[in-house]
């Protein structure tokens, strides 16, 4: 005896499975949505990237130090927003170029002439350079240039997406370089922070 199956019945399962059919593609097309949309995030970040560079211009000749300059360039594509700089010197913090030079205890017969700009809470575009610090007197250069296998600077910077990285340089003697690392935030404290 064969069993009449329902008509009804049989809609109802087909309208079920297109049902689940279109659930199952429509939740296909929102994974390729959120994809996507990384992806574009991804390039988005990557034009707005930001690298800095804490390089040294110096120039010797016999003993004497003919030129000491150190700059920040931002060699990435996107500006750089410098949150904070900590400068040290045998690990202690100075607060600005006069607490440098008394911590590094430079000699009170060498003048202390120089030229210096700030880049606390300033914003470096892409391929800027930023001359933040060179001696006038040679007697000042070549006892800096001394000095410089002590010295540490470190800047804290984002990028338009608040991604966070540090450059950091130790010493300033001439083949040392400087290098960046990611971070989830800027976080020297209040009282080590380089104001010049």
């Amino acid at each position: 005896m064969k069993t009449k199956i329902d008509p009804q019945l049989l809609i109802a399962v087909g309208v079920l499975i297109a049902s689940f059919s279109a659930l199952f593609v429509y939740m296909r097309q929102a994974q390729i949505m959120n994809d996507q949309t990384e992806i574009l995030l991804q390039q988005s970040k990557a034009n707005a990237w930001p690298h800095i560079d804490i390089s040294l211009n110096v120039s010797t000749q016999n003993d004497s130090v003919k030129s000491f300059q150190i700059s920040v360039i931002n060699k990435g594509t996107g500006p750089a927003i410098i949150n904070n700089v900590r400068l040290s010197i045998d690990g202690v913090a100075v607060r600005n170029w006069e607490d440098f030079f008394e911590k590094a205890e430079k000699p009170d017969s060498i003048a202390a002439s120089w030229s210096a700009s700030s880049i606390s809470n300033s914003v470096i575009s892409s391929n800027e350079e930023i001359l933040i610090f060179s001696p006038f007197n040679s007697d000042l250069r070549t006892w800096f240039f001394n000095t410089a296998s002590k010295v540490k600077m470190e800047i804290c910077y984002r990028s338009v997406f608040d991604d966070y990285w540090v450059a950091v340089r130790e010493g300033f003697s001439g083949m040392e370089q400087s290098s960046a690392r990611s971070l989830e935030e800027c976080s020297f404290s209040e009282d080590q922070l380089f104001i010049n």
